[in-house]
C-alpha cells in the first residue's frame, strides 16, 4: 500500500449519478454526463456545503477532467460565487481506466468471475485489458494526496474515494474494493478520522422532497 505523510484536511465528493450509474455499467473513464438525479444530488451537496461554510478561503479545489465530476463541482463554485479559475483540474483524480470493461454491467462482470465482495483481493490486482488495476491506480491517487499542501475540496469517482480512504486509514488492499460510497453522501477526512456528511435534497413547501 502507498503510505503519505499525515495529510491536510481533505473534504471527498463523489460526482452526482449518471444513467451508467443506474443501469449498473462499468464507467471508468467513459465520459458520461450526470443525469437528472445526478444534478439533483450536486445541487444537495453544494447546498449542504454551504451551510457548513461560510465561504471556501483557505481550501484549494480540485477535480477530476471527466465531466461528471466537472458538472457537480460546477453547483459548489456556484454556490459560493466562485469560478473555474479558482479549481485545478488533476489528472491524477481521473477514475480507474476499466480497458475493454467499460460499459459492461456488473452482472456480466460478476459473470466472468470478477467480485469485489466475494474475492476483493483479486480484484483490487486485477488489471482489465488496456486499463488499470486498483494497485496500479493507488500509485497516482498516492501522489496526488503527498501533493496537498492545503484543506482541500475534491470532487472525483467512487473508485478515486475508495483508494484515498484505503491509504489514509492504512486499510488492507481486500477492504478497498467493497468500501462504500453513496452519491447522496460525501466525508470529511481529518487527522486520521472520517466524518460523513449527508446532502440534503431541496423540499418543496410542506416539506416533501423535491426528489
Amino acid at each position: 500500500m502507498t503510505r503519505v505523510r499525515a495529510l491536510p484536511e481533505l473534504w471527498f465528493i463523489r460526482h452526482g449519478e449518471t444513467d451508467w450509474n443506474r443501469q449498473r455499467r462499468i464507467q471508468g473513464q467513459t465520459d458520461i454526463p450526470l443525469n437528472q438525479t445526478g444534478h439533483a444530488q450536486a445541487a444537495a451537496i453544494a447546498r449542504t456545503l454551504s451551510s457548513l461554510h461560510d465561504c471556501l478561503d483557505g481550501f484549494d479545489l480540485q477535480v477530476s477532467p471527466l465531466q461528471r465530476p466537472r458538472q457537480t463541482m460546477q453547483y459548489i463554485i456556484d454556490s459560493f460565487g466562485l469560478g473555474w479559475a479558482d479549481i485545478t483540474i488533476d489528472d491524477r483524480l481521473t477514475e480507474l481506466n476499466f480497458g475493454d470493461l467499460e460499459g459492461a454491467t456488473w452482472p456480466e462482470l460478476n459473470a466472468r468471475g470478477l467480485d469485489p465482495e466475494r474475492d476483493p483481493e483479486s480484484y483490487h490486482a486485477f488489471r482489465p485489458q488496456g486499463g488499470e488495476s486498483y494497485a496500479d491506480a493507488t500509485v497516482r491517487v498516492g501522489d496526488w494526496l503527498q501533493s496537498l499542501t492545503r484543506p482541500t475540496i475534491a470532487v472525483a469517482h467512487g473508485g478515486i474515494s475508495r483508494i484515498v480512504r484505503g491509504i489514509a486509514m492504512d486499510l488492507s488492499v481486500a477492504e478497498i474494493p467493497g468500501l462504500r460510497n453513496p452519491q447522496w453522501k460525501f466525508y470529511r477526512l481529518k487527522k486520521g478520522e472520517i466524518e460523513w456528511f449527508r446532502a440534503q435534497p431541496a423540499k418543496e413547501k410542506g416539506g416533501k422532497s423535491l426528489l
